[in-house]
């Protein structure tokens, strides 16, 4: 049976969201089969992409499907400015941050769940989490292990968890365990947001009427004029040439970049 060493996960484990891992015999303990040298650190940071538009309306939106939902699932197509929008919210919040970027190669659950966890170290919480064999547990119950390491890394201060690319693990065969198993056990203080270029091919409705899962989609991510016109007078391009390219583009966001880098080039 698994000890606690601290008063959020005895709280937790006397939750209903608790479980309890025995192994196969008594004298073998419960050990992580992570290296976390092996672990590519540049999965686990925020990008140094910097947005060339302010956009306080998602930021905004972001706040409130932060405070009222335990996670936020941003999808659109590539170029709609995902993981920009992110990696802003992330930097203007009040949250610490855990990042990781996944990729097909994280199909793999041990690869997965050792990224996931070792994104929490990236920071320094001041506790100590324990330690957990993937390989060993259900998907659901490592999960929710999981969430429950966040937890107590949230003990000070509330923490992001941000999941970038998540459509590249949507085909494997553990996801639906792992998201039906992780998003509702997250702890108040902890919001993850989910980043793909999709939805997962799951009953998502369920978790939004039970107010766990907030969506903002490529609609909502799509430039207004406004916002084209700002993106163009930064290349020195007037609103005039900004419009017809906004109707275009239907304010896809890197194809009007794409739009406004030919046009001053030109210019030159």
């Amino acid at each position: 049976m698994m000890n606690f060493a601290s008063q959020e996960l005895n709280d937790w484990r006397e939750s209903n969201n608790y479980f309890e891992f025995s192994s196969a015999t008594s004298e073998t303990k419960l050990k992580s089969r992570i290296d976390t040298g092996k672990l590519f650190t540049d999965k686990l940071c925020i990008p140094s992409t910097e947005a060339q538009v302010n956009r306080p309306r998602l930021i905004e939106h972001l706040q409130k499907s932060s405070a009222q939902f335990s996670a936020t699932l941003i999808t659109g197509r590539t170029g709609m400015g995902k993981t920009t929008l992110a990696a802003e919210f992330a930097k203007q919040s009040h949250y610490q941050l855990a990042w990781y970027k996944v990729d097909t190669a994280d199909s793999d659950w041990n690869v997965f769940s050792s990224y996931l966890s070792g994104s929490v170290n990236q920071f320094n919480s001041g506790v100590e989490l324990l330690e957990f064999d993937s390989e060993a547990m259900k998907v659901s119950s490592a999960s929710e292990f999981l969430a429950a390491q966040f937890a107590v890394a949230a003990k000070e201060k509330p923490l992001l968890i941000v999941l970038d690319d998540l459509h590249s693990v949507f085909d494997a065969d553990w996801f639906t365990e792992f998201f039906h198993s992780f998003v509702p056990s997250l702890a108040p203080n902890v919001h993850l947001l989910l980043i793909a270029r999709t939805a997962p091919p799951l009953p998502l409705w369920r978790l939004r009427s039970k107010q766990v899962l907030g969506v903002m989609d490529e609609k909502l991510l799509t430039f207004t004029l406004n916002e084209a016109i700002e993106l163009f007078s930064k290349y020195e391009l007037s609103p005039a040439v900004a419009r017809p390219a906004y109707k275009r583009t239907y304010g896809r966001v890197s194809k009007l970049k794409e739009i406004a880098e030919k046009k001053c080039f030109c210019k030159v």
